[in-house]
Order: C-alpha cells, then sequence, then structure tokens
C-alpha cells in the first residue's frame, strides 16, 4: 500500500511526499537522494525506507543523531498504518494510504488552486479602491490559508510599519502578551525577508494532553514578507486556533503566488502614495470594509530580538 509522508522542518512548510511501494527510499541531507531533507541534524545518508507486500520498514544508516520512532531510539522498526518517527531534531509523519485517498488528496489541491487563481482574479480589478483592495488582499490570505483570523502591516509614506486591517482579530488582541509568538514569526519574516510558517502537530504527538501543551493554544501561524522589486510593502499573516492544521508546500506555493500578484498590485496601485492619505486601521469580514480608527504603529524587534 503506498503512504504518505510529512516532513515538519521548523519555521518552513511541512513538505508532502507520496510513496510508492517495491523500492528502498533514501532520508537524508545529502542533495540526490530519495528523500531531501534539508536539516542540520539530519545525516547525509540518514534512514532508508523499505515498502512492500509486508508493510513499512525504517531503518537507520548510522546516523549521527539517531533515528526514533514514537519517541524511541531505534535500529529499525515496522512502522504501524500511521506514526511519527523523528530523524534527528525533524519530525514526520508517516500514513499509509489507499488509491481513493490519493485521489482526494489530488482533487482537494485542484480545488485550491481553482480558489486561489479566483482570489488572484479580483486583485486584478483596477478599478477598486484602495480600502476594497486591502480588504479582497486580506480575504484572499485567510481563505487560502484555511485560517481564521488575519492581518496586514503595510509601510506608510515615512516609512512606518502600521497595521492596516484586520480580519477576526482586535488590535489590542496583538499587543497583548500571548501574542508574542506571533510577533516573533512577523520580526523574523521581515528580518530575513522570507515567509515563516509554523505549526506543531508533532508537539502533540510526542506529548499527547499534557497540561502544559494544551495551555500554549498551539497553533498554526503563516506570515509571508509582500515583496516588489526588492521591496518589502509590508507583512502578510494568518493564524488558526484549529490544531489540526498542518501548513503545506501547496500552501507555501498557493500563499507565495498570491501574495506575489497582491505586491505587484499593490505597487501599480501606487499603494505608498494612496495610503498616506488613508491613515485608519481597516476592520474587514466576510463581506464589508470599515474604519475603526487610526492605524497603529508596529513596534518592530531588533535583529537580535528576533534571532533569540
Amino acid at each position: 500500500m503506498p503512504a504518505k509522508l510529512s516532513i515538519h522542518l521548523p519555521g518552513q512548510a511541512v513538505a508532502v511526499r507520496l510513496l510508492g511501494e517495491g523500492r528502498d527510499l533514501v532520508l537524508g541531507r545529502e542533495p540526490g537522494v530519495d528523500v531531501c531533507i534539508e536539516h542540520d541534524s539530519v545525516s547525509r545518508r540518514h534512514a532508508i525506507l523499505r515498502g512492500d507486500d509486508r508493510g513499512w520498514r525504517i531503518a537507520d544508516l548510522g546516523s549521527k543523531n539517531g533515528t526514533r520512532v514514537d519517541g524511541a531510539r531505534t535500529a529499525q522498526a515496522d512502522l504501524p498504518e500511521n506514526a511519527w518517527f523523528a530523524l534527528g531534531d525533524v519530525f514526520c509523519e508517516f500514513e499509509r494510504i489507499d488509491a481513493e485517498g490519493e485521489a482526494r488528496l489530488a482533487a482537494r489541491a485542484a480545488e485550491r488552486r481553482t480558489s486561489s487563481l479566483a482570489w488572484a482574479a479580483r486583485l486584478e480589478q483596477r478599478e477598486k479602491s484602495t480600502s476594497r483592495m486591502i480588504g479582497d488582499l486580506l480575504r484572499g490570505i485567510v481563505d487560502i490559508a484555511e485560517c481564521e483570523r488575519g492581518f496586514l502591516l503595510a509601510y506608510d509614506a515615512n516609512r512606518s510599519l502600521v497595521l492596516r486591517a484586520c480580519y477576526a482579530i482586535r488590535p489590542e488582541e496583538i499587543d497583548g502578551r500571548t501574542f508574542s509568538g506571533s510577533r516573533s514569526a512577523v520580526d523574523r519574516a521581515l528580518l530575513y525577508r522570507k515567509p515563516v510558517f509554523t505549526s506543531d502537530p508533532h508537539v502533540r504527538a510526542w506529548l499527547g494532553g499534557q497540561p502544559s501543551v494544551v495551555a500554549q493554544g498551539l497553533r498554526a501561524i503563516a506570515c509571508l514578507p509582500m515583496l516588489y522589486r526588492g521591496e518589502v510593502l509590508g507583512i502578510a499573516y494568518a493564524d488558526t486556533s484549529d490544531e489540526a492544521k498542518v501548513f503545506t508546500g501547496l500552501d507555501a506555493e498557493l500563499l507565495g503566488a498570491y501574495v506575489d500578484r497582491a505586491a505587484t498590485a499593490l505597487a501599480l496601485a501606487r499603494l505608498d502614495a494612496a495610503l498616506e492619505g488613508v491613515s485608519s486601521l481597516l476592520a474587514v469580514d466576510g463581506k464589508t470594509v470599515s474604519e475603526v480608527g487610526v492605524a497603529p504603529r508596529w513596534h518592530s524587534a531588533t535583529p537580535k530580538e528576533a534571532r533569540a
């Protein structure tokens, strides 16, 4: 039976690979291996997966940091239908699927691509006001990310980063202590000019329902810088309290393409000049865009704080 392998790299979207039976698959950091995992804790040739009519097995290839299955270090082990294993510090979710399950994954991916293209087309309707454009941009981010909340940061005419629009989140929540982890994601996206994705299913798998884990309110977070010709125009952010949500490579692809188009649309609309006269914070929901006060400034971390 074929299988799905989800590789959880810290701060990145989850890489999903469909695995066919009947061959050995080497996992490691070395370019050219069957499943390349670029992380310092993973050896160049770390482990091997074998699948046949008897099932799936994993064997360590003498790696430096070891292979763990369901938390226990092992030289080799049989994998049940659903299992977690770790190569060094990288957690992987293994799941056997049938042909029907594989077809559902393909259909769902096609559906999400179609929806993403529809949102991109809405951005290109140039007759819209700046407020409506920002509203559609944020709605698209939240919808494509399959999240519950979101906000948009943008630079004003003085190159100050301000909170420009919110979706299902109040400005005072963003300034609260419970938002510290999310602020760190924003600061990292600004510092490195790269998308930041966080989702923590591996933490739940290893620690289960421990109170300390539950109390953290683990969420999935997507934070993407909006770049146009090398200039950062702003930050698009979305999150969800749904602990089942995992950002995959498909999420990264769709969100990245949408944010690229959004940045271009904003630049072509001379957003900087337009925002100079739009000093308000916008509240966005499924149908309306309304002004809720003056756009507050975003207090960015220093490079040292962002790396912490």
